[in-house]
């Protein structure tokens, strides 16, 4: 959900160290499991003034790159105003520190949960978080490119293992040239983000297509949830 156009998050994918963005620092909750008897309850992505979560971004070496906090402000008409703080800590090593701040606007509508970015330096855009009932093959494109969403089960959180989770996966560009995979802990919120940023080579000649590289890859990181409060229902 983030500050970065497709991309979730969460503008996932615009201007993130090699993949993502920056993030900005917020305390972690203190360390608790839930019972497997005893499941969280309420949507994949719960929507409520004063919820918050925190993330830490890593590259594939397990570097960190950066920390990000979203926090819901307010609700104003169904509409929930999410501001998104970032703080990039790959540059801290030169000297040099940068920290963002964004907002976006979520709201909960009939086929799911919807994100609207505000007309800023790019223009305004909605997209489709989370597309409902969540089952195997829910599929929707929109601005941010094809996406398909699937139940998993258990997923590991901050506080320990979830046993309700959603899974989508989105190719952005055409031909697609990112991957982003959003995992969703019911009650919760989004708990990782895997990006990966794809090189293309050119295809056969006259062919117009462009293929994959396995040898040549744009970049990998993982958004993973490192602490949260979300209002009981």
């Amino acid at each position: 959900m983030r500050t970065r156009r497709p991309w979730s998050g969460p503008r996932r994918s615009r201007s993130r160290g090699p993949v993502h963005g920056a993030l900005l620092l917020l305390g972690a909750c203190a360390a608790a499991s839930w019972a497997t008897d005893d499941p969280p309850a309420g949507p994949y992505f719960p929507l409520h003034a004063g919820n918050w979560w925190a993330y830490e971004e890593i590259d594939e070496d397990g570097s960190r790159l950066s920390r990000e906090t979203w926090t819901v402000v307010e609700a104003v008409a169904g509409e929930f105003h999410l501001r998104a703080s970032t703080k990039r800590l790959d540059l801290l090593r030169g000297g040099g520190e940068r920290r963002w701040e964004g907002d976006e606007y979520l709201r909960t509508a009939p086929g799911g949960v919807r994100k609207r970015y505000p007309a800023g330096r790019d223009a305004a855009v909605e997209v489709l978080l989370l597309k409902e009932p969540v089952g195997s093959g829910t599929r929707w494109h929109d601005a941010q490119g094809e996406c398909e969403a699937s139940t998993r089960g258990r997923c590991d959180g901050p506080r320990g293992e979830v046993p309700d989770c959603a899974v989508v996966v989105c190719r952005l560009g055409m031909p697609p040239a990112t991957m982003v995979t959003s995992t969703y802990a019911r009650g919760v919120g989004m708990v990782r983000q895997e990006v990966e940023v794809l090189q293309f080579l050119p295809g056969l000649p006259g062919a117009g297509a462009m293929l994959p590289s396995d040898t040549a890859r744009g970049g990998h990181s993982v958004l993973r949830l490192t602490g949260f409060h979300v209002a009981p229902r």
